[in-house]
């Protein structure tokens, strides 16, 4: 298989292996082509990238307190406090109190930032289904297979 290092975002020829890079380089397209839908959709939000970390994380963890994201991210409870103030103005988040301990304050996706990310994410879908349309049971069975083979991997590499 022939590769193409634009295809990837960072690829250490030291570490992978031929075969290795040719799987990293199938990943990547699967991922840039079904996983986030379009990107140029991303870009019309006008929003800073550290915002963008902020929304994905709530989109993947659900409500988090306010010092969970500012260690996610790597930033000062400053820095994300500013963060979440802005994102609470443009209407994406809401700060509340939490009910297990009222001295937290926790954060969540407004149904607005929700509607955002379905339909983010819907070209992305509809691309795999149409993708996965053209194969056979058995090609998708395959392609299921792999997946929960690599997915499986993948976890226990990030435990070690």
């Amino acid at each position: 298989m022939e590769y193409n290092l634009h295809d990837t975002t960072v690829l250490n020829e030291n570490i992978l292996s031929s075969e290795e890079r040719e799987i990293w380089v199938l990943y990547m397209k699967v991922l840039t082509s079904a996983g986030l839908g379009d990107v140029s959709e991303w870009m019309k939000l006008d929003m800073s990238m550290p915002q963008m970390k902020v929304l994905m994380l709530l989109n993947n963890h659900g409500t988090l307190k306010v010092s969970d994201i500012a260690e996610k991210m790597g930033a000062s409870l400053s820095n994300t406090t500013g963060l979440l103030d802005r994102l609470e103005k443009s209407g994406f988040v809401k700060r509340s109190h939490s009910e297990e301990d009222r001295r937290s304050v926790v954060v969540h996706l407004t149904e607005d930032a929700k509607n955002i990310f379905r339909g983010l994410y819907q070209k992305g879908h509809m691309k795999l289904k149409r993708s996965l349309e053209m194969l056979s049971p058995d090609e998708k069975q395959a392609v299921s297979k792999g997946l929960s083979i690599l997915s499986r991997a993948l976890e226990q590499a990030k435990k070690e």
